[in-house]
């Protein structure tokens, strides 16, 4: 029986592309963008004999398109389905597989509202949930307007195609976001209603357009607060829906999987949960969360996301067999500039309780730069728990411990 052939996007290495290289029961061809080939060497040789198409970004997609047929028929290769999880990639990248009309391709309009923040707000609103109130501005005197008609500062001003945080700004008065230097007369930015509650993560496999499970995260921190401090950030597994939510996340990503006819792959929801329990969605996405999620879900229901999501992208048939249910989450570590002097080894950080997993990237000697984005860190750990609140604890035990000096 002839193997069923994915095309995957690789935008960067990561623990869902290592499970889809090492799937022996599909053939993959990869897609890499010419402008992002920033693999380790060791990671190019495990993958050199997986036939690799080149994505030009310089060129139209029209063009892409020819070279990929080009490519396809001197290695005759006949891809059955497509997979996509680069959000910064969504819209050029759907394009390119539309054209090719590959199983797994969202159209425009489809790839818009998973990307664009401010048509998904509308989205949402439409299909009758709560989000923050936003505006698209074209000045700081729009934010301003903005903000006196919200109730005043603070406001958030973003990125409206952003990612991991990066050029979103909590901003406190129209002084601080002249410091900025933000150029808002391309239309690259919105402002939007501030919202005081803590985040939770809604995430969901999707097949066949029904959503077949879904799993809760609860984040302490935030995401911009760990991109603009570096001090703390964790993502924390639920075993179950919270009992004082008066929502179902699973509903209302299905509501949002209808009204823009998705079909098959993952979900990423944020919502701020008021005191109510009561959600004000943030934004979606189609793809899945950050590197660390995927496991702790796994790790948390004894099953392999990873593994049930490659079967969505080539349409096997998923049977869900939940082996046990307990929270676990991840903490990234603080990072700073510098050159390390010092920094606690992971060795170290293993011993206390409840670490199950994790790793510090860097040692002393090192050169690192702490980036304004919430991906930017010295290292993460893995921590298990009876609930979300023990498990908190005990990653507050873990930062006290941690250090890095640098000079």
């Amino acid at each position: 029986m002839k193997k069923p052939t994915l095309l995957y996007v690789e935008e960067v290495r990561n623990s869902l592309s290592q499970k889809v290289i090492s799937r022996k029961d599909i053939d993959v061809v990869l897609l890499r963008f010419k402008q992002n080939m920033f693999f380790e060497d060791t990671y190019l040789k495990q993958t050199s004999k997986i036939p690799c198409f080149v994505f030009d970004k310089k060129n139209t997609v029209k063009k892409e398109v020819n070279k990929f047929k080009n490519f396809c028929s001197i290695n005759s290769i006949t891809v059955d389905y497509f997979y996509n999880d680069s959000e910064y990639n969504q819209e050029l990248i759907q394009e390119f597989a539309s054209l090719l009309n590959l199983p797994g391709s969202l159209n425009k309009m489809q790839a818009l509202c998973v990307r664009d923040k401010a048509v998904m707000k509308d989205k949402i609103q439409e299909i009758g949930y709560r989000t923050m109130a936003y505006d698209e501005v074209s000045s700081v005197k729009d934010v301003g307007l903005f903000a006196k008609k919200c109730g005043g500062f603070p406001v958030i001003v973003k990125w409206r195609r952003g990612l991991s945080s990066k050029e979103v700004y909590k901003v406190k008065n129209i002084k601080e976001l002249d410091k900025l230097g933000l150029v808002f007369s391309t239309g690259r930015y919105i402002v939007e209603e501030y919202c005081p509650h803590l985040i939770w993560c809604v995430d969901s496999l999707i097949q066949n357009g029904i959503v077949i499970t879904t799993f809760y995260a609860w984040l302490p921190y935030t995401n911009l607060s760990f991109a603009e401090k570096k001090e703390k950030f964790a993502q924390i597994t639920v075993s179950s829906k919270p009992k004082w939510f008066k929502f179902d996340g699973s509903k209302i990503t299905q509501n949002i999987v209808n009204e823009l006819g998705l079909q098959n792959g993952y979900m990423h929801l944020e919502a701020f949960v008021d005191s109510l329990g009561q959600p004000v969605i943030c934004e979606f996405a189609w793809r899945t969360p950050g590197e660390h999620m995927l496991l702790n879900h796994s790790v948390a229901f004894g099953v392999d996301v990873y593994s049930l999501l490659i079967d969505i992208m080539v349409r096997k048939p998923v049977t869900l067999k939940f082996k046990g249910k307990k929270s676990v989450g991840d903490m990234f570590l603080p990072i700073s500039d510098g050159i390390i002097s010092d920094i606690s080894s992971y060795n170290s950080l293993k011993k206390k309780k409840g670490v199950i997993g994790g790793e510090v990237v860097y040692k002393v000697g090192d050169t690192v730069e702490a980036k304004r984005q919430y991906t930017s860190c010295s290292g993460w750990v893995q921590v298990s728990g009876k609930n979300e609140r023990e498990i908190l604890e005990r990653m507050l035990d873990v930062y006290d411990d941690f250090y890095i000096k640098t000079k």
